[in-house]
């Protein structure tokens, strides 16, 4: 593997430590990999809250793993440096706990190896040390003893010189005998098991006593489960839908928002479960008094549109997790609506979470919709959530500018096919929820089962985004397709 990068490219944050972009390695596969493994790792894993641990399918096999709350990263090494890239396009080199696996790697004469791991504050009792805390210390640490608070925690071998690992066992053997040293690079606490009463027993430990963020159940042929305590929020309601044919009448499902600062509504998620039928027919018949204009037209995941009510009222719901990054890194982005008194006007879509297993818990009648009661720090509280504090209406901003564009059509059984590329410069680089340039290419083919498909890249330079463009074309615009006005 190639871990080279283009050193005038990367910023000096404290002693050893750097940060680039991942578009300036030589070797770009390296961040798709930190992508594919990020999303294959979620496709693998099950969300199950601690009070459902016994609907788990006994089997042998299982490895119990404590879950750090910090940063994911794909770690490289090559026999002589190492480096992590995350899913998110950012590199990192020289923290000290990358420093001290690089001397235990060498040691053990590893040749090379991929390695999944988490970015942790260390302390034996991690209660209160959040994610943010940890994004904070590696974006900017305030000194070298700041940065030797950073553990980093690995669970995986997913390849050793060169070859898949292709058991745990085979890989936590390889992570002991490697790390087994290590003080400020040691392997994720892990422990055989196969009875629920093993799991309560850990949950109670890890994540009751220690704080720890929750712990993975992994086989090598069974599921996966993320095992967490529920976080419970309060939320208002902005929408809801009805359900269709004998459920008509019946709450389908519930559209809720939480307050930012500066008073506008910033949707959540949807809330289909946990509500009775008695409740699901008295809240329907509520809401429809409260049914209001919107310029902005929600869809449930049945694509029906929500009834968009006035504000209000307030529900309590829990949640196994809030995610605050997409499998490839970027930000989950949520739109945030303005409440006139009369309508919703749709402002612009921002960082937010992705709430994971939302369930109902019951209508909150002591709480309004107000900054007080529903506000954002109740998620920022959990999870790092970006520019939570900015105004939504920030007008400051210069528009996009489209740098270059092309339209091209075939016809194919008497059926037209339309694919544009666009590249963009968004002028907005210095927000960390928008990237510099936008690559997006738009497939319709009208012969498909899924007609239109869309494609996105970013970079953060214009040479590096025409890169893409180019490439895209290349492509995309072959075989009979023909730019439209030639």
């Amino acid at each position: 593997m190639n871990l080279d990068f283009d050193k005038t490219r990367l910023t000096k944050k404290k002693g050893n430590y750097f940060t680039g972009d991942s578009i300036h390695l030589t070797d770009p596969s390296l961040h798709a990999k930190a992508q594919d493994y990020k999303r294959e790792l979620g496709g693998k894993m099950r969300a199950v809250a601690a009070q459902d641990i016994a609907r788990i399918q006994a089997s042998r096999g299982y490895i119990a793993t404590r879950k750090y709350d910090g940063e994911f990263a794909l770690v490289f090494f090559d026999g002589e440096k190492l480096i992590s890239v995350n899913p998110g396009g950012t590199v990192r080199i020289g923290l000290p706990c990358f420093e001290e696996a690089e001397k235990l790697l060498k040691a053990a004469k590893v040749k090379s190896c991929v390695l999944g791991g988490e970015l942790y504050i260390q302390a034996e009792n991690s209660k209160g040390l959040r994610i943010h805390q940890v994004v904070s210390v590696l974006r900017n640490p305030r000194s070298e003893a700041d940065m030797e608070r950073l553990g980093l925690a690995v669970f995986d071998v997913v390849e050793h010189d060169g070859e898949k690992t292709d058991t745990l066992k085979k890989s936590f053997g390889l992570l002991d005998k490697w790390f087994a040293k290590g003080k400020l690079v040691q392997v994720v606490e892990h422990v055989q098991t196969k009875k629920t009463d093993e799991i309560l027993a850990l949950l109670a430990d890890w994540v009751i006593e220690k704080g720890s963020e929750g712990l993975v159940l992994q086989h090598d042929t069974a599921n996966w489960y993320k095992i967490k305590l529920r976080h419970n929020l309060d939320a208002a309601i902005i929408g809801y839908s009805e359900g269709s044919d004998e459920r008509k009448g019946l709450l389908h499902d519930l559209l809720v928002a939480v307050l930012r600062n500066d008073g506008t509504f910033h949707e959540l998620t949807r809330v289909g479960g946990g509500f009775s039928d008695e409740e699901r027919k008295t809240i329907a018949a509520d809401l429809k008094k409260r049914i209001v204009p919107s310029d902005y037209v929600a869809v449930n995941n049945d694509y029906v549109a929500y009834e968009m009510i006035k504000p209000g009222p307030v529900i309590e719901l829990s949640c196994l997790d809030l995610i605050t990054e997409s499998s490839r890194g970027g930000p989950v982005n949520r739109m945030v609506l303005k409440w006139d008194g009369k309508r919703y006007n749709a402002l612009s879509r921002m960082p937010l979470v992705s709430v994971i297993s939302p369930q109902f818990v019951r209508i909150r009648d002591d709480k309004e919709a107000t900054i007080e009661d529903v506000n954002i720090h109740q998620l920022t509280d959990i999870a790092p959530v970006a520019s939570a504090e900015k105004s939504a209406e920030d007008t400051t901003s210069a528009p996009s500018q489209i740098l270059q564009r092309e339209v091209y059509t075939k016809t194919m059984k008497d059926k037209l096919m339309v694919r544009k590329l666009l590249l963009w410069k968004t002028n907005k680089e210095e927000k960390p929820e928008f990237p510099a340039y936008v690559v997006y290419l738009t497939d319709f083919s009208p012969n498909r089962v899924d007609p239109l498909q869309r494609e996105i890249r970013i970079a953060a330079t214009e040479s590096a985004a025409r890169k893409q463009y180019e490439r895209m074309a290349k492509e995309n615009f072959i075989g009979g397709w023909g730019k439209l006005g030639e």
